[in-house]
């Protein structure tokens, strides 16, 4: 039996991977873990296991919290989501574990065509990390989909300040200062798909690259793309379901002159890779104008 085609989610954040991991979990030729994201290749570059160890840990415990919840689906769900947050510590209590990741990944496999880790951290990572990540499987493939970066910003944004539990309109504000001002590195990083297209383009074969965007995921001509780059058939997907939507807020003028004047880089750099834009960019770019 031909071994499965090794599927990476890179990202970026906030632009539908969660869309794409829950369409990919329920398709009978796919095998994915319960845990979406595995954080794998980014800690290898920090070297910082312990730290993720104990965020694995947390998370297994908010799931053992919950049980039982009186609804049968649900606690099913929250079972295999404990089970697979404690094969995977298992995995990387030790540090680094190729063989390990690559097993996991394969565990109960059976026959799927398609095994993976959608991981939208990944998007930050280094040439070296994605050179190596393309040689650890025979066939591999990684699939980077980007959403318009103002919006895509702004909802990572909201998700933040949701989480402060604060003053939400402020806890934002100053969030968006902060990265805009150089204050906030990690955020400011998963804006910068100029990066990750060049790192890739370095790194890896453009055959095993499938770019795509969050505007025009859900259209069955993408849809249909994206497949047949796995290697999968296609199959019907809920393309109104939206997954983790944040609290509403809309910005201010001068927040968004502000915003929109910092990202131009990322909206031409993609213009130039990509091509024609989806309408909702181009509208933000014309602004800029």
């Amino acid at each position: 039996m031909a071994q499965a085609t090794l599927l990476y989610g890179i990202g970026a954040a906030k632009a539908g991977t969660t869309w794409l991991y829950r369409y990919l979990a329920r398709h009978p030729e796919v095998r994915l873990p319960a845990v979406k994201e595995l954080h794998y290749f980014d800690t290898c570059e920090t070297g910082k296991f312990e730290r993720q160890v104990q965020r694995m840990t947390r998370e297994r415990r908010r799931r053992k919290a919950r049980l039982p919840t009186g609804d049968a689906r649900l606690d099913k769900r929250l079972q295999r989501e404990v089970w697979a947050y404690t094969g995977w510590l298992n995995v990387i209590r030790g540090g680094r574990n190729d063989a390990g990741y690559l097993g996991f990944l394969n565990h109960d496999a059976g026959a799927a065509r398609l095994v993976g880790d959608i991981t939208p951290a990944y998007a930050t990572l280094s040439e070296g990390s994605f050179r190596h990540m393309a040689g650890l499987a025979p066939a591999t493939r990684f699939v980077f989909l980007m959403r318009d970066p103002l919006d895509r910003l702004w909802s990572n944004i909201r998700m933040a300040a949701t989480r402060k539990g604060g003053d939400f309109a402020a806890d934002a504000g100053a969030l968006l200062d902060k990265v805009l001002g150089g204050g906030d590195r990690t955020m400011a990083d998963r804006c910068d798909y100029a990066g990750t297209l060049r790192r890739l383009g370095v790194a890896v074969d453009p055959a095993t690259v499938f770019t795509g965007f969050y505007e025009t995921l859900f259209q069955p001509g993408t849809l249909s793309r994206l497949c047949g780059f796995l290697g999968i058939s296609e199959r019907p997907a809920d393309s109104e379901a939206r997954v983790l939507v944040g609290n509403d807020l809309t910005m201010t003028e001068a927040q968004r002159a502000r915003a929109m004047a910092w990202l131009a880089p990322q909206y031409d750099a993609v213009a130039r890779a990509m091509g024609p834009l989806p309408a909702r960019w181009t509208d933000n770019m014309e602004a800029l104008a």
